[in-house]
């Protein structure tokens, strides 16, 4: 009797997070998202552009798939490290994390 094995691969949604372009970097602000919530997403596409105090850069996208549960705006000034948004893989679901608040301008957090 010969037993088949075969493990299943269970995907993950990809956090899109703020990142870090300075190492005292402690924000950042979105300028713009230039895709869509709902839009497909190429890995390594710009994906949304973002301010610091000392440039203004676009961010390629970490992953292919769809953008979904986009939380910060633009305005936003947003703690480096916090998800911003998801990109799921086609078929896939977002789990039920809460997601984490950006700081809109001018207000502390």
């Amino acid at each position: 009797m010969v037993a088949l094995c075969h493990s299943i691969i269970t995907s993950m949604p990809t956090n899109v997070i703020m990142p870090a372009l300075g190492v005292a970097q402690q924000t950042g602000t979105l300028l713009k998202w230039l895709k869509k919530e709902g839009e497909p997403v190429s890995k390594g596409e710009p994906l949304m552009e973002i301010e610091t105090d000392k440039a203004t850069v676009e961010i390629e996208a970490p992953a292919s798939g769809i953008l979904t549960q986009v939380i910060a705006q633009p305005g936003d000034e947003v703690p480096v490290g916090n998800r911003i948004a998801l990109i799921l893989a086609p078929g896939e679901s977002a789990t039920a994390a809460t997601p984490q608040s950006p700081h809109p301008r001018g207000q502390s957090g």
